[in-house]
């Protein structure tokens, strides 16, 4: 009935993932855009018209698995504009 909450095994392993998180690597901040390709592509471009994010800045759109959707990342700093 809850099958779309992580498993114990996927919340472990997060928390792992958290501890293991080197000290000296600033704080990042993420934009993940998931969606349409279209809808994607539009949306990296009004990001970038309203001086929020740089359009070479984002990943390769990758496809997510699921039919006609698609995600892109930009990682940047934590703080920087």
């Amino acid at each position: 009935m809850l099958s779309h909450l992580p498993s114990d095994a996927a919340k472990e392993s997060a928390a792992n993932s958290l501890e293991d998180a080197s000290p000296l690597e600033p704080p990042m901040d993420q934009i993940m855009l998931i969606g349409a390709a279209a809808w994607v592509k539009t949306m990296i471009a009004r990001l970038h018209n309203a001086q929020i994010a740089e359009v070479g800045n984002w990943s390769r759109l990758m496809p997510t698995g699921k039919p006609d959707e698609v995600i892109s990342m930009q990682q940047r700093p934590r703080g920087s504009r």
